[in-house]
């Protein structure tokens, strides 16, 4: 290896021009990557949502939703398929298993879908296909236009400002949301159709006879060719007034417009009504290609929309942009990114005053180099800059200097020793080359494991080792190549030289006392050290058995949760009584929206109001007159104060809001007519996990899965530990009032009619019946026929349609002898029916759900092991009831056994490079101890702080594997060293000990002081990742500290166990 260092230091100019061109490009990658707030991930799960227009949540069910599912029966990796049927709409959710092929999968089940299309009813609208990723529901930015103005004003601009974004380059789609479709109606007077004697069919069908264009081919008239065709599309409302419905007894045609009371433009009714802080509004959302950067498309989306206002300027409409995801991407960048700052500060601090102003800068030259590295690499492999990678630069931020702190101690101590510049460097690096680079690989081979974490929560949290990995290969690059060259240009000039002592450099300066403490307790542990051992290991196991309890829910010693929750917004669903007219959701709304807005723009900076339709945590969208929501962005960190009683906690704000909101319904109830079920969720800045508390029970019928269900709500509501459990509810469907309108068979069939007949008059005057379509200017609009109303808008007059039985008075047969009416032949029947229909892998499903208060000591695998034992045996009771764990349980059990085996695979992984470099079975084993100890700080850490325990840090300890065993990797090397230059035992333990205190104190130290900004939340808390850096900081200190002390105990037990057996072998 001193070779390889010589040769290094005499390509110095090369050396520098590498590191030059490899900082200069990872700047230009900095400055040019996309920048997002998550990375781009597949989720695996696809919606199909299927429009069913005027048919019962069992018609949906039977005539689509299974044979949607039968369709897709044989797919292959189908985890699983969870339906709702809901009148009108048929929802189906599909899970592909976790890492399948998921476009593939996706592609092929479409196909399976479309391909039964004609065996679904006519009336069927074509299957809406979502394909779920981290870009479907996290839009870049959504803009909301309002004012006072009438619907089409507003309809119109909409279009103009969605033309003008279509011009923003990487923008995927631009979804729009509250606008109103236009449609061309014709609304016919019951009154005056009885008055005729026409029916409503007849009249209907004369529309679209008279609406009829159709091609009659082409015919030759000498040399030219002429096209041909029949008929003519309506392009004016007169050409549809005048169209003739027949002639009547004397002779008089009858027009359209003697039976109309209106005909013109005018709106399809609405699904979904939108507003902004409590204004109608129309939604742009826009979504960007998976390569768009977020802050550059946000920017010049604003550009555009701030262009379009000052154009409309006085026109009564104002412009609000809700759903900025570029504030999530500022704040995480300002929190993340001032802990990284701080701690490079700390770090470089605390090397200044160990090693000395240039030693200080020499070492932390590697931080800027491996982070523009990893930048770089990131960014030819086609990856963004996410609040992922930047947590990851924190994290690595005290790592990377590890091995240049290793090497530029050891070359100091040489120069203490007398050497030459020259000598001090070949001989420092050469001496710990073989060392640091097998400390840089175990670390390493920690974070590779990670890769196999399994679904959507994998891929999420793959860019962690990814970014970690590229970043400590460029830091072992630049301590063992360029950091050399770097030393032997700018080192220190002059050294105070110790010739023949050493342990000089441990006995002045800052490090003298601690070695005098370090060396009197070593030394007592080394002349007990089987004690010692025992003690640890007990430790240990009680470390291990805390976690354990803990995770299972046996015994909650320490809080596990898969996510912390963090959130940048909160959803306030509303589920209102079944049959609440969408006027009167869109109304709640409203009024909500702008009570969240009066408490100030410290508590609330937009609320984005949806009546018709809103989504669980699960991001499943439920739709109905009677649903609503809103979404409730927060303010910038700095900026939100929910007051000193909430100590400025979001969680506990949202707790406070859950009450205030129940209040704030009572006393609107009056104004109007309803009172609303109302829950609140943060919207998850991680992957989506649902639920906290999600048990979900399938039968094979659905009054048996409502009494498991009953049963498993009434224990965890009497359960005393399960009282920190809140909004328990489980989604059992709510009747709802239909009326049906019934052909009399006999009747029927009396006056030559058919059923289809009957009851398509009675649907087609109801819901309009479509009659072609309708030139309006450069568009063609739908063109449908319906009886008026009297809500309709339009209607000025007396008459129309005011109840079902209204309905019942239309005329039936035309020119007959006296008029038959539709209740000579029909009748209304009145009945209850689910609102919605729900199954699970094709059986009805039942799915109880909570969420856990912020202050309670409850966790959700708690829960499923409460509900576990008590209802062991409920299939007994119930047969075919089947009860299964979803929500945050499922997934944080996915995701630690995923990084439980990571976890084994990088001890293995570990072991076998510590195994080729000492050619020994047993010192591995000591070095892998560091493992131990760190588990030890981390459980104990966390038991005495009362953290908790999430995802992030199980990985930190998965991290924790390959940089905790550095340490004793190099001391034992060291010990090794030692007695191969002939020392005692005892005097080979104590040397190493000396010599590597220093350098194992630093390392820790600097890595500790790069992660305890976040940790402590210093300048700012970071709720995702501070119990990832608190395990870590814990982890390490402990592992440190008794690697200092436990391992000199260990190997020097080993080694005299091992000379035992030499000299038994010897006496035989």
């Amino acid at each position: 290896m001193k070779r390889f260092i010589e040769f290094v230091l005499s390509k110095r100019v090369v050396v520098n021009v590498v590191f030059m061109i490899l900082l200069i490009a990872g700047v230009n990658s900095f400055n040019t990557s996309p920048v997002q707030n998550m990375p781009p991930v597949d989720i695996g799960q696809v919606f199909v949502y299927t429009v069913y227009y005027g048919a019962s949540p069992e018609d949906v069910e039977s005539l689509v939703t299974k044979k949607l599912e039968d369709a897709i029966e044989d797919l292959e990796n189908v985890e699983y398929i969870q339906s709702s049927s809901m009148r009108n709409i048929s929802v189906m959710q599909v899970k592909f298993i976790d890492d399948s092929d998921y476009r593939d999968l996706y592609d092929e089940m479409r196909l399976k879908i479309l391909n039964i299309k004609n065996d679904l009813p006519d009336e069927v609208d074509e299957p809406l296909f979502i394909y779920v990723d981290t870009e479907a529901f996290l839009p870049v930015i959504a803009v909301n236009i309002a004012g006072d103005v009438s619907n089409k004003t507003l309809d119109l601009l909409a279009e103009e400002l969605k033309t003008d974004l279509r011009k923003v380059p990487m923008v995927e789609s631009i979804s729009t949301s509250g606008d109103f479709e236009d449609e061309f109606h014709v609304a016919l007077s019951p009154q005056r159709l009885r008055e005729y004697g026409v029916s409503f069919a007849e009249a209907a069908g004369a529309v679209q006879q008279a609406n009829s264009k159709i091609p009659a081919g082409v015919f030759r008239k000498g040399d030219t060719e002429y096209a041909m065709d029949t008929g003519e599309r309506f392009s004016s409302q007169d050409a549809v007034l005048d169209a003739v419905v027949r002639k009547d007894g004397d002779g008089n045609f009858i027009r359209v417009r003697d039976l109309t009371v209106y005909a013109g433009l005018s709106n399809r009714d609405p699904d979904i009504m939108v507003s902004v802080n409590g204004k109608s509004t129309v939604q742009l959302i826009v979504k960007k290609l998976r390569d768009g950067d977020t802050g550059t498309i946000a920017k010049a989306v604003r550009q555009e929309a701030d262009s379009f206002a000052e154009r409309h300027a006085g026109e009564g409409i104002s412009v609000y942009y809700t759903q900025d995801s570029t504030l999530e991407i500022e704040d995480s960048v300002h929190v993340l990114g001032g802990n990284m700052l701080m701690g490079i500060a700390f770090v470089m601090v605390i090397l200044w005053l160990v090693l000395g102003f240039r030693n200080a800068m020499l070492t932390s030259v590697g931080i800027p180099f491996s982070i523009l590295f990893a930048v770089l690499m990131n960014s030819l492999f086609g990856y963004s800059i996410n609040t992922i990678t930047i947590f990851s630069f924190v994290l690595i931020s005290g790592i990377i200097v590890d091995d240049s702190v290793i090497i530029v101690e050891n070359i100091y101590r040489h120069l203490q020793n007398g050497k030459s510049m020259a000598k001090a460097v070949r001989d420092g690096t050469a001496e710990i080359f073989i060392p640091v680079t097998s400390s840089a690989l175990t670390t390493i081979l920690a974070f590779v494991p990670m890769f196999i974490m399994t679904g959507s929560t994998g891929d999420f949290f793959a860019f962690i080792p990814l970014t970690v990995i590229f970043a400590l290969a460029a830091s072992l690059l630049e301590a063992l190549i360029i950091l050399p060259v770097h030393y032997y240009e700018w080192g220190p000039k002059k050294v105070s030289s110790h010739d023949g002592d050493d342990l000089a450099h441990v006995k002045s300066g800052v490090f003298a006392h601690a070695w005098n403490f370090y060396s009197r307790v070593v030394t007592s542990l080394l002349n007990n050290s089987v004690k010692t051992l025992v003690v640890m290991t007990v430790v240990f196991w009680i470390a291990v058995a805390i976690l354990v309890l803990s995770a299972t829910g046996a015994v909650p010693l320490i809080k596990v949760k898969f996510f912390p929750d963090s959130f940048y917004r909160y959803h306030v669903t509303f589920e209102l009584p079944t049959g609440t007219p969408l006027e009167v959701t869109d109304k709640v709304i409203r009024d909500y929206s702008a009570y969240i807005m009066a408490k100030g723009k410290a508590e609330a900076s937009s609320a984005s109001g949806y009546a018709g339709f809103y989504e669980d945590v699960d991001y499943v969208r439920h739709r109905g007159h009677y649903y609503g929501s809103i979404i409730v962005t927060l303010p910038n960190v700095e900026d939100q104060e929910f007051g000193d009683i909430f100590d400025n906690n979001a969680l506990a704000y949202l707790d406070y809001l859950r009450e205030d909101f129940k209040s704030f319904a009572a006393e609107h109830k009056s104004d109007w007519g309803v009172l609303p079920e109302v829950n609140i969720f943060g919207e998850n800045s991680g992957p989506p996990v649902g639920k906290d508390v999600n048990i979900r029970v399938t039968a094979n019928s659905l009054e048996t899965a409502e009494s498991a269900a009953n049963e498993i709500m009434a224990f965890l509501r009497s359960n005393s530990e399960t009282s920190g459990l809140q909004e328990l509810q489980d989604n059992r469907a709510k009747e709802q009032v239909s009326f049906t309108i019934k052909a009399k068979a006999d009747k029927i069939r009396e006056y030559g009619l058919d059923e289809t007949t009957v009851v398509g008059v009675a649907s087609g005057a109801l819901n309009g019946m479509y009659a072609g379509k309708f030139r309006s200017l450069d568009d063609e609009v739908d063109l449908k026929v319906k009886l008026v109303k009297n809500t309709d808008a339009y209607n000025y007059t007396s008459e129309g349609v005011g109840s079902p039985e209204d309905v019942l008075m239309l005329p039936v047969i035309e020119n007959s002898t006296r008029p038959v009416y539709l209740q000579d032949v029909a009748e209304i029947v009145y009945s209850t029916e689910p609102n919605v229909m729900r199954r699970y892998n094709g059986k009805p499903a039942i799915t109880v759900t909570a969420d856990i208060t912020d202050n309670s000591g409850l966790t959700p695998s708690r829960v499923q092991n409460l509900v576990k034992t008590e209802f062991k045996d409920i299939a007994v009771k119930y047969p075919g009831v089947v009860v299964a764990f979803g929500g945050e349980f499922e997934e944080t059990s996915r995701a630690f056994r995923s990084l439980f085996m990571a976890f084994i695979i990088a001890i293995l992984a570990i072991y076998l490079v510590l195994a080729a470099q000492f050619n020994d079975y047993f010192q591995p084993v000591l070095i892998l101890s560091a493992i131990a100890f760190a588990i030890i700080g981390v459980v104990y850490g966390l038991f005495l702080t009362r953290s908790t325990f999430t995802v992030q840090s199980f990985i930190a300890v998965v991290g924790l594997a390959g940089v905790a065993v550095n340490d004793s990797l190099i001391l034992i090397d060291f010990m090794n060293a030692r007695r191969r230059e002939g020392m005692a035992l005892r005097d080979a333990v104590l040397t190493a000990c000396s010599q590597r205190m220093r350098p194992v104190l630093i390392t820790t130290v600097t890595t500790i002081l790069g992660l305890l900004p976040m940790a402590v939340g210093f300048p700012n808390k970071s709720l995702e990742w501070s119990s990832m850096a608190t395990a870590f900081c814990s982890g390490l200190a402990s592992a440190t500290l008794l690697t200092l002390l436990i391992v000199p105990a260990e190997y020097e037990l080993l080694e005299r166990v091992r000379i035992w057996v030499i000299n038994k072998r010897s006496d035989k």
